[in-house]
């Protein structure tokens, strides 16, 4: 294999003696993005707020935990060299997998609807992705797609995950699989924060709203408050880039705010505090 292909599955180095000098404050951190029903927009959200977080300064990895039916290689166009079934063959290690995807931004891809991906066990997809998991601590922050349903926002969630942000619509079914998520994961993670991005609004109220209900549902049947993130209007110059392999990684100034309230939860004197 020629130094080039080399150079783009190296992991980042840190610089000597960085790990030495890193305290608590340092520790990596692990975003898990996922939503309780299809259609919300996880992959894209995971990419832009991948990107403003490297843009703020973080190394970040941007690992898509969907394992089977991954896609933030096709929305950010970055074909990978090697994929998870030569892990699964024992012919690679997983840092062989990282791919560079922007300054300070690195993507560790997932398959597309490959066999050997999608006949393991559900006991075998844990033990993969903490395998996977294991590369979180060669960056600052780690932001997972753990793309829509229980059990693999579960799976996400329950490996070294820092908060779980939940991306809902104001659509009401959507609504009720956002709070079924939340509800399950209360169980399964009671102490890991959770915020909510409403994505797909028609305007900034209906966004609002949906929170609202979320967030009545939640301290009212769970007894927890939500983190609230904002909401994100539907957008036309996004949806085009996203439809077309476009220059995804310029939006990301949408979810800048976003990016910033989720590095003030991550600052030491928060850690393991809930949402507000």
């Amino acid at each position: 294999m020629n130094d080039q292909a080399k150079g783009l599955r190296a992991r980042p180095r840190r610089a000597a003696g960085a790990d030495a000098a890193r305290g608590p404050a340092d520790d990596a951190r692990a975003i898990v993005v996922g939503a309780g029903k299809g259609g919300a927009g996880v992959s894209v959200l995971s990419v832009l707020l991948a990107s403003a977080l490297a843009k703020r300064g973080k190394r970040v990895l941007l690992l898509d935990a969907t394992l089977e039916l991954g896609n933030l290689h096709v929305l950010l166009s970055r074909p990978p060299a090697r994929t998870l079934r030569a892990l699964l063959a024992g012919e690679v290690a997983p840092h062989e997998l990282v791919i560079p995807a922007g300054e300070r931004l690195w993507l560790l891809p997932a398959e597309s609807g490959a066999e050997a991906v999608r006949a393991l066990t559900p006991m075998d997809r844990a033990r993969l992705y903490v395998r996977l998991a294991g590369l979180m601590d060669d960056y600052d922050v780690t932001v997972v797609d753990a793309g829509t349903g229980l059990d693999s926002v579960l799976r996400a969630v329950l490996t070294r995950a820092s908060r779980l942000v939940a991306v809902a619509t104001p659509d009401p079914a959507a609504l009720a699989d956002t709070y079924a998520l939340v509800k399950v994961v209360s169980v399964e993670a009671p102490a890991l924060p959770v915020d909510v991005i409403v994505n797909r609004a028609r305007d900034v109220s209906e966004g609002d709203a949906a929170w609202q209900r979320l967030q009545d549902a939640a301290a009212r049947f769970l007894g927890r408050r939500l983190g609230r993130l904002g909401t994100l209007v539907e957008d036309p110059v996004l949806a085009h880039a996203v439809r077309t392999s476009g220059p995804l990684l310029e939006l990301d100034e949408r979810v800048a705010p976003f990016a910033d309230a989720l590095l003030a939860a991550l600052a030491p004197e928060h850690s393991g505090r809930s949402s507000a």
